[in-house]
C-alpha cells in the first residue's frame, strides 16, 4: 500500500471513516486509468473503461485483508482486470456455445445477409476469441514446460490422461495431479473471468 494507505484503510475498516475510504479509492484511480488503457483499442471508449474499473478498485478496496500479507495494488490489479473483461465480453452480447457448435452456424451466414449487414455478424465473437487467446498465451508462459506440454495435450491435443502419461512416461495419477496443478496456476494467472 502507498505511504499512509494502511493508516487510510484502518481508519475507513475500523471506525468507519467514509472519507478515509474514499481518499483510498482516489488514491488509485491512477492504476485503473493505465489498466483500461491496454484495453482501450477494443472498441469501448476509455471513460467507459475507466469507470468500470473503478467499479473493480471499489470491490478491492471493500474486500481487501492486509493479514493476509499482499499489498492493496496487488490485491486490486485483477480484480480490476476481471470487471474490465466482465464488462466486454457482457458488451459483446455474444451466447457461448462450443466452438464446434458455433463453427458450422458462422459459415453458414449467407454472403448477402453480410453485405446487408453494418457490421460483420461474427465480429464480437472474434474479438472475445482473440481476448481469450491473449490470456491463455499469457498464462501458458508462465507454466514450467512439462506443465505446459500437459495442457496442450490435453486441450488442444484431445488427448486423455491415461495416453498422456504412456507418451511422457509418467503416471496418469501424476499426470492428473499435473494436470490440476497446472490449471490452478493458468485461474490464477488469468483472473476472474
Amino acid at each position: 500500500m502507498a505511504v499512509g494507505g494502511e493508516q487510510l484503510w484502518a481508519r475507513w475498516r475500523e471506525h468507519g471513516d467514509l472519507d478515509a475510504r474514499r481518499e483510498l479509492i482516489e488514491r488509485h484511480l491512477p492504476l485503473v486509468r493505465v489498466l483500461a488503457s491496454r484495453f482501450a483499442r477494443q472498441g469501448e471508449q476509455f471513460d467507459d473503461l475507466v469507470q468500470v474499473g473503478a467499479v473493480g478498485l471499489i470491490k478491492a478496496v471493500e474486500r481487501y485483508d492486509p493479514g493476509r500479507g499482499s499489498p492493496l495494488v496487488a490485491y486490486a490489479i485483477p480484480t480490476i482486470l476481471g470487471e474490465i473483461r466482465r464488462h466486454l465480453r457482457d458488451s459483446a452480447n455474444v451466447l457461448r456455445s462450443p466452438r464446434a457448435a458455433h463453427e458450422p452456424v458462422v459459415r453458414a451466414v449467407p454472403l448477402d445477409l453480410e453485405a446487408q449487414s453494418a457490421r460483420d455478424p461474427a465480429a464480437e465473437r472474434r474479438l472475445e476469441l482473440g481476448e481469450e487467446r491473449v490470456l491463455i498465451e499469457r498464462g501458458l508462459r508462465r507454466l514450467a514446460r512439462r506443465e505446459r506440454r500437459i495442457v496442450g495435450l490435453s486441450y488442444f491435443g484431445g488427448l486423455s490422461q491415461r495416453r498422456i502419461a504412456t507418451e511422457l512416461g509418467l503416471s496418469q495419477v501424476h499426470v492428473s495431479r499435473l494436470l490440476e496443478q497446472s490449471l490452478g496456476k493458468l485461474r490464477t494467472e488469468i483472473g476472474p473471468t
